[in-house]
């Protein structure tokens, strides 16, 4: 039985906004991508982005939004008001027009912020670097975990604003499948390949 945790939270988050303090969602409007970066002026030019990789989290006092346009990776900032930010948590998620109450309160908002995050992405040799080193050593660096495939050691995790899938060597149990912990079964494993996935936690920037 392939066991498959967490991998799911990716897919939902094309789908989802989270409220509270800040949410995340992710998923293209279908609009027509624009010809560069320097085009997008609002979030809701951010919005209507023809891309299957985007996210994005309204905090109290900002509205994040990061994507992917052409080959590259952005994140766009904007300030909200107190107001406009509680109007969007007060949005009832059942209305079958939540989305469009959502995107009425941060499409006009004015983008402070336009950060390109290619830099952030591991490059080839950086990633080559990390086989043969062991689930700790990347712990230890800073690298957390958000789910795995037990039958091909493939675990998914975080490292900046990425998510990548590390090959481990070795192997699980299937009777060990439903009790296993990330952190302590991969410990003493080594790293067998760092493969880019997509965009990680690239709107968790609150202080």
């Amino acid at each position: 039985m392939k066991k498959i945790l967490s991998i799911m939270m990716v897919m939902l988050m094309a789908v989802l906004t989270l409220t509270g303090c800040g949410g995340q969602s992710g998923g293209g409007s279908g609009g027509s991508e624009p010809a560069s970066a320097d085009s997008l002026k609002t979030i809701g030019d951010v919005i209507d982005i023809d891309s299957e990789d985007i996210q994005s989290a309204v905090y109290e006092d900002k509205v994040v939004y990061a994507f992917k346009l052409g080959d590259s990776y952005y994140r766009a900032i904007a300030k909200i008001s107190p107001e406009d930010a509680q109007a969007y948590f007060d949005i009832d998620y059942s209305d079958d027009d939540f989305e469009e109450q959502q995107k009425a309160i941060v499409a006009p908002l004015k983008i402070d912020t336009l950060e390109n995050l290619d830099g952030q992405i591991l490059s080839e040799e950086e990633r080559s670097a990390l086989v043969g080193k062991t689930g700790q050593e990347l712990q230890n660096a800073g690298w957390t975990y958000n789910g795995h495939d037990l039958e091909s050691m493939e675990f998914w995790m975080y490292y900046g604003p990425f998510l990548y899938t590390v090959a481990f060597d070795g192997e699980v149990a299937e009777a060990d499948y439903d009790d296993f912990d990330d952190e302590a079964g991969t410990r003493d494993l080594t790293v067998k390949s760092v493969e880019l996935m997509m965009l990680g936690n690239a709107t968790d920037i609150e202080e």
